[in-house]
C-alpha cells in the first residue's frame, strides 16, 4: 500500500495535529495515518510501513500542514510528484548594466556565465539555470540579494559579498564593465559641509 522514492515515503499532506506534538498525521491517497517522531527523519528512512499507524480522528481543515520541501524531505518524506523548486526569471541585460552601473562593477567583480543549481539537496528535482557571480561590498549583499528577489530576479547570495544572479541571455560580456580603478565604495559619516569638501577635493586629485 505505501509507495517510497528513493527511500522517501510519498505522502499527499503531512499534517500537524496540535494535539500530538510528538507525531505527524500523514494523508496517503485517500487515508490517514500516523507516524511518531522517532520514526521520521532521513537518519531513520525508509520509514517502516510497522511504524505508519492509522489515524482515526477526523482532521481539521485548519490545522497547520508541512507544505515546504525541506520540512518533509528531512521528515524522511516526498510528497506525491516531487518536489517544488521555485525558480525566480533572469535578470535582463537592461538591468544588469543598471547593476554595474549602480555598484560600479568592473571586469574582475563579474564572473563568466556558469552552470548553476537551485535546491540540490532535492536530487533530480533541482533547477539548472544560467548565472554569473558578481562580488559587492559585504554590508551590501544581502540587501541586495532582497532587492533582487523583490523584483522576482533568481539571486542567491552564497558567500560572503558574492551573489550568483541567473541570466540565461547570454551572460556578461568581458570588457563591457567599467575599468578597474582601484575605488572601492566604503561608507563614513560626515557632515554636509564636509562631504562638499570631500568632493572637491577627489575632483581636484583625479583630474592633477
Amino acid at each position: 500500500m505505501f509507495e517510497y522514492e528513493n527511500d522517501l515515503l510519498i505522502v499527499d499532506e503531512a499534517i500537524i495535529d496540535p494535539s500530538l506534538p510528538t507525531a505527524i498525521v500523514v494523508k496517503i491517497k485517500d487515508s490517514y495515518f500516523l507516524i511518531s517522531h522517532t520514526e521520521m527523519g532521513l537518519s531513520n528512512k525508509p520509514i517502516k510501513e510497522i511504524s505508519i499507524r492509522p489515524y482515526l480522528k477526523k482532521v481539521n481543515e485548519n490545522w497547520m500542514r508541512m507544505d515546504h520541501n525541506y520540512e518533509l524531505l528531512f521528515a524522511g518524506m516526498i510528497p506525491r510528484g516531487g518536489f517544488s523548486v521555485d525558480l525566480g526569471r533572469p535578470i535582463t541585460a537592461e538591468e544588469f548594466k543598471e547593476l554595474c552601473d549602480k555598484y560600479n562593477l568592473t571586469d574582475s567583480e563579474i564572473s563568466k556565465e556558469f552552470e548553476d543549481k537551485k535546491g540540490a539537496i532535492y536530487g533530480k528535482y533541482a533547477k539548472i539555470m544560467k548565472s554569473i557571480q558578481i562580488k559587492v561590498p559585504d554590508n551590501e549583499a544581502i540587501g541586495l540579494e532582497t532587492e533582487l528577489i523583490s523584483k522576482g530576479i533568481e539571486a542567491g547570495n552564497g558567500s560572503t559579498g558574492r551573489i550568483n544572479i541567473r541570466t540565461d541571455w547570454g551572460g556578461y560580456r568581458e570588457g563591457s564593465g567599467r575599468k578597474a580603478t582601484g575605488r572601492k565604495l566604503t561608507r563614513i559619516y560626515i557632515t554636509e559641509e564636509e562631504e562638499q569638501k570631500l568632493r572637491e577635493y577627489l575632483d581636484k586629485i583625479r583630474n592633477s
